[in-house]
């Protein structure tokens, strides 16, 4: 939950509270002061979140035993200036007592009530900052995990076609070491950072296309289109291979002819949508989904949480459409 989300949560229950509160002021229990102590807890929760979260209050201490000292220490001050105070003769004006209330003795009591929420929120909040670290220790691993399982025998396979077109068609054949070795670096290299530029993504995806397509010896009708407002936009690279790979292996590589692969990405102030789809054999059809779309999933899952993309997978007619809907916010 981000901080604004907490901040909205805080706010309204704060304001929930408080109207009740005043609709309660004239009834004759504690109910209206147990409201009023609520509305005092949840907002000191959200100025301390607020403060340990941005760092402005700094919470690090030399050795938790001076901490565990510290704490014990005011907590014993206070219960003491809460018992003196309460020895005061009430009967007897002076500073401390006022129309025979001792306003010190409530002081020492807010005090002592405002330190030990302190201490009880510092401790949880310690603990939530360390799952969350460790959360994203975890998520990281993970990603780092499942963007090296990108299948790399595409590789072997365009090398063994290199190997035969250089005698063929050596100019050809250079320009594919080329494309192919852009390939590399983009895995190798690009393939390691967190975002690469929407523009770098789509070269790489074309250059995929035409290796490909230089690998199978009759015609398929490959259409990719991409309107995109932003070239730079920042996109964790090697997001859509996986789709593209598919369609080849499961459509492309079983049919004789006719087989056709249309691609379509869109970007806009909103969203980025990756549509693909592609005709397939049904006799050689596998219903299994494979290693490949489950790693797919696993990294949308990591990158793009609490429903910030939408994966639809759909069969008719003997032919694939999947549609990857991320949303910039």
């Amino acid at each position: 939950m981000t901080l604004k989300k907490r901040f909205y949560i805080t706010s309204i229950l704060s304001v929930i509270l408080a109207t009740l509160s005043w609709g309660y002021k004239d009834a004759n229990s504690e109910l209206p002061t147990f409201l009023n102590i609520l509305v005092g807890i949840v907002i000191s929760y959200m100025l301390l979140f607020y403060l340990f979260k941005t760092g402005k209050l700094k919470t690090n201490w030399t050795s938790s035993i001076i901490k565990i000292i510290v704490y014990i220490s005011g907590i014993s001050l206070l219960i003491f200036g809460i018992n003196m105070a309460n020895r005061i003769d009430d009967d007897q004006e002076s500073f401390w007592v006022v129309n025979h209330n001792i306003w010190l003795t409530d002081l020492f009591g807010i005090l002592l009530a405002l330190l030990i929420f302190y201490i009880i929120f510092s401790w949880a909040f310690e603990q939530w900052t360390k799952i969350q670290t460790l959360k994203n220790d975890k998520a990281k691993a993970e990603l780092e995990l499942l963007k090296t399982q990108i299948n790399p025998h595409f590789f072997f396979n365009t090398l063994n076609n290199l190997y035969s077109l250089i005698k063929k068609d050596p100019d050809t054949a250079q320009e594919y070491v080329l494309k192919l070795s852009d390939m590399m670096r983009f895995t190798i290299y690009d393939g390691k950072e967190e975002t690469v530029p929407l523009e770098e993504e789509i070269k790489y995806l074309t250059n995929f296309i035409e290796l490909q397509t230089a690998r199978y010896h009759k015609v398929i009708d490959i259409d990719f289109k991409h309107r995109i407002s932003n070239k730079d936009y920042p996109i964790p690279p090697l997001l859509f291979i996986i789709l593209l790979e598919n369609s080849f292996k499961h459509g492309v590589e079983k049919l004789i002819n006719q087989s056709f692969i249309h691609i379509e990405l869109q970007e806009n102030d909103t969203q980025i949508l990756f549509t693909i789809k592609n005709n397939y054999d049904p006799d050689t059809h596998i219903k299994s989904e494979g290693i490949g779309l489950e790693n797919l999933q696993d990294r949308l899952n990591l990158l793009y949480p609490n429903g910030r993309h939408k994966l639809t997978i759909s069969n008719q007619n003997q032919v694939y459409f999947v549609t990857l809907e991320l949303y910039k916010s």
